[in-house]
């Protein structure tokens, strides 16, 4: 199970919490969009399983990501996004 915490924690997300304007357009990026939508496919309500997440609950979430970088077309995306955003 991921550490969210950790990767939060983590050099890349602190460079993006400090940069508002690469932050918003991680946000509107046309692969965050398509990300969102395969997770929420795979978790259903995407927002109650975050906010399960955020109290400890990460399984619903955890399966939801663990199932989006298995596709091919996830694993693309987020490495697209890796790329882009770094």
């Amino acid at each position: 199970m991921p550490n969210f915490d950790e990767l939060f924690k983590g050099k890349e997300a602190s460079r993006l919490m400090k940069d508002p304007s690469k932050l918003e357009k991680l946000r509107d990026a046309p692969e965050t969009q398509k990300i969102f939508s395969m997770l929420s496919q795979s978790a259903g309500d995407l927002e109650s399983a975050a906010q399960r997440a955020a109290k400890g609950d990460t399984a619903q979430l955890t399966d939801a990501i663990r199932h989006l970088m298995q596709d091919p077309e996830g694993a693309k995306l987020i490495q697209k996004m890796k790329e882009n955003f770094q």
